[in-house]
């Protein structure tokens, strides 16, 4: 019977994985042994591994319900923004939702599809979509908007608003509620800026900005849905609430976001030694990023520079988004790609914005002018040239491109209502002309804004109303600027404020009407309260210039300071309406 000693391979034959054959030696040992002349013993036998024991079901259970118990815990702890007074609301299909003022907030579901902030430029048609009646949303607004009107209100926002700072993209396919469901923040947005309803976007309008600070301070939420909404909320915050202003507040914001996601700059290297590690282990290679720019992160970089520039030149507060390599990068890219007819118009604009701040820049500080000023304007007019000859033939005759040209080349010629006599140097008849320039540059940019239909007035931006502020600034300037060769009779004749200001306020005046706003009884809309101030502004400036002899009706300091869009921060509009006790003066 043979053992298991001779069964088995020897130890020297192990270690060199030869074959182990038993020979007729008188000591038992191997072939490989007697020749090697070794000794020869068998290895040691190995143990089997015994099979183990299955988990039981129970103890599976008591797994899966610990499991529960951390998620359940995971849940609670997300905190909810502070706020004074709220409850829980427990009932079906509620579970667990907090109502906290002017809305109710849920836990947001899972999305099957890339999570709940998948991209909506590429989501599949509605006809995909299960049935809904399970979904719930993220919050519920004290009003909302029924179904249908939700529809037409995204489709006026497609069809209106987005023509004029075209830095969000929605798909033709996406519908409101397909919109809530994936970006629930840009659907309330949307539905705000959109709203025909005046009293119905108030209170969206309130609970908006409740919700947006909420989840900006108070959960710490940093998703590109939040950073759009906020953005679209900020463009027309001062078309539809008439409160305090937090136009400054609101851009800010959208930069802290900006940054927050790390879209100021490119997607990092990838350097973790671990996640190397784990793309050699999966035979993935080493990516050099982490991630790709989207063409939708270029877009909202690109419309935060946009928006604070507003604030900065426009309000003179705080500074606008620093211009990067990368933020130049983004521009080209968007204007290589041409992924929407719309990305042309957004590298237009951008591209005007970005001349100003360099004119801005140079021309900001009195006396930091260091070369002639002719090499300076000689510059300017070059690159506004050169910026008129690349537009793209389609966007020749686009309102909101063609008041951003204006703007930009008064912007240049603003330079002649400086008061340092030595600017010139000795050259006063260049400040004439640019003086001439200026005015030529206004008036333009006025006959473009009256141009434009009164139904189309809802959908202008925070771009259109700095420029109209500013507009007038200009013409205020001109019309009051001093210096011996300059005719200020010659130059109001010209501009014709009064008329511009007549017609400016009829057309704001006609929005409710021409766009079938539905306001209801007592309540005044913020374009009827516009056409009311500017038409107050008119006959102040026809008084302040002889050409009306009456009394205005009196009005106390913060009703005239109360301009809407919040553009009135200058001492120009208090020096121009003055206080009560002033307009008596200007009658004589």
């Amino acid at each position: 019977m043979t053992t298991n000693a001779q069964i088995r391979a020897c130890i020297n034959c192990v270690r060199a994985k030869s074959k182990c054959s038993r020979s007729g030696d008188a000591e038992g040992r191997c072939q490989r042994c007697h020749r090697m002349n070794k000794v020869c013993q068998p290895s040691p036998p190995v143990r089997k591994h015994r099979r183990g024991k299955g988990t039981s079901s129970h103890e599976t259970s008591k797994l899966e319900a610990k499991l529960d118990d951390l998620v359940t815990l995971l849940k609670s702890t997300r905190a909810m923004p502070a706020a004074v007074n709220f409850k829980v609301i427990r009932g079906p299909g509620y579970a667990g939702r907090i109502d906290h003022g002017e809305y109710t907030t849920s836990d947001s579901p899972t999305s099957e599809e890339g999570g709940f902030y998948s991209s909506i430029t590429t989501s599949p048609s509605d006809q995909a979509l299960p049935d809904g009646s399970g979904y719930e949303p993220v919050f519920r607004l004290a009003r909302e908007p029924r179904d249908q009107d939700a529809e037409l209100f995204l489709d006026r926002f497609r069809c209106q608003f987005v023509k004029s700072l075209p830095f969000v993209i929605l798909s033709p396919s996406i519908t409101a509620r397909r919109l809530r469901q994936e970006r629930p923040f840009l659907w309330l947005a949307i539905m705000v800026v959109a709203s025909k309803d005046y009293s119905l976007q108030k209170s969206m309008s309130e609970a908006a900005r409740s919700i947006f600070a909420g989840e900006a301070f108070g959960k710490g939420t940093r998703s590109m849905d939040l950073l759009l909404a906020i953005l679209v909320y900020t463009v027309r915050d001062r078309c539809f609430y008439v409160g305090q202003p937090v136009l400054i507040n609101l851009i800010q914001l959208s930069i802290a976001m900006l940054y927050n996601l790390g879209l100021d700059k490119p997607p990092p290297l990838l350097k973790d030694p671990a996640s190397l590690l784990a793309h050699e282990l999966k035979n993935t290679g080493s990516p050099e990023r982490l991630s790709k720019t989207t063409n939708e992160e270029r877009r909202a970089l690109l419309g935060c520079f946009l928006l604070s520039s507003v604030s900065c030149y426009t309000l003179a507060k705080g500074n606008p988004l620093l211009w990067t390599a990368h933020s130049e990068h983004c521009l080209r890219m968007l204007e290589h790609e041409k992924e929407f007819d719309s990305d042309a118009l957004l590298v237009q604009l951008v591209k005007l914005r970005l001349l100003s701040t360099r004119i801005n820049d140079g021309f900001g500080a009195e006396g930091m002018v260091t070369a002639p000023v002719s090499f300076y304007l000689k510059s300017f007019e070059g690159q506004l040239q050169n910026l008129k000859d690349n537009i793209p033939p389609e966007l020749s005759n686009n309102e909101t491109l063609l008041l951003e040209l204006h703007a930009t080349e008064r912007s240049i010629y603003e330079l002649g209502l400086s008061h340092d006599p030595n600017i010139f140097q000795g050259k006063e008849t260049r400040r004439v002309e640019c003086l001439w320039a200026c005015a030529n540059a206004t008036n333009s940019w006025i006959n473009a804004f009256l141009s434009i239909s009164p139904a189309d007035y809802p959908g202008f931006s925070a771009l259109t109303y700095s420029n109209m502020t500013h507009s007038f600034l200009t013409a205020y300037r001109l019309s009051t600027f001093e210096h011996a060769e300059w005719d200020r009779v010659l130059c109001l004749e010209h501009l014709d404020v009064p008329s511009f200001l007549e017609q400016a306020g009829d057309k704001f005046g006609q929005v409710k009407a021409a766009t079938n706003l539905i306001v209801n009884a007592g309540d005044v809309d913020p374009f009827s309260v516009m056409s009311s101030k500017i038409q107050l502004i008119k006959k102040s400036w026809e008084i302040k210039h002889g050409s009306l002899r009456g009394s205005i009706p009196q009005f106390s300091r913060d009703e005239l300071y109360d301009f809407p869009m919040e553009f009135s921060d200058g001492d120009w509009l208090g020096d121009l309406l003055g206080s009560c006790n002033e307009h008596s003066q200007w009658v004589t």
